[in-house]
């Protein structure tokens, strides 16, 4: 079961944040995103780019390497994640800006963008179907 929270916020746009019981999905969630990047957070271009962020609900370190985004549930593997270590309880945000940019270390991008009027989007787990 996946409960969805619409959060009220003070700038033009809507958030969603997901939240899975634990043993669901595993640690690792989609915690929130936004397709509609009105400047509330700028990638490293200085671009207004949508956004989603990666929580690590775990205790332990865990390495996204090899992981998936995806906003096409026909390609579950649209978009591979490099080597990338969230920490325990934190978050990473990743841009879905369309650059296609996987340098570990360094600000990830997706190849895609999300839609303002809805649409899939999934975090995959590295055997490329869960």
């Amino acid at each position: 079961m996946v409960r969805l929270f619409l959060r009220a916020i003070a700038w033009p746009c809507v958030c969603l944040s997901l939240a899975t019981p634990l043993g669901v999905f595993g640690q690792v969630v989609l915690s929130e995103f936004q397709a509609a990047n009105n400047g509330t957070l700028r990638d490293d271009d200085g671009d207004t780019s949508d956004w989603i962020e990666i929580c690590n609900l775990s205790t332990t370190q865990v390495d996204l390497g090899g992981w998936y985004l995806t906003d096409d549930a026909s390609r579950l593997k649209k978009w591979q994640f490099p080597s990338t270590n969230v920490a325990a309880g934190k978050f990473l945000v990743v841009f879905a800006s369309n650059k296609d940019r996987r340098t570990p270390g360094a600000p990830l991008h997706t190849n895609f963008k999300l839609s303002t009027e809805g649409e899939y989007l999934a975090l995959v787990k590295p055997d490329g179907v869960t």
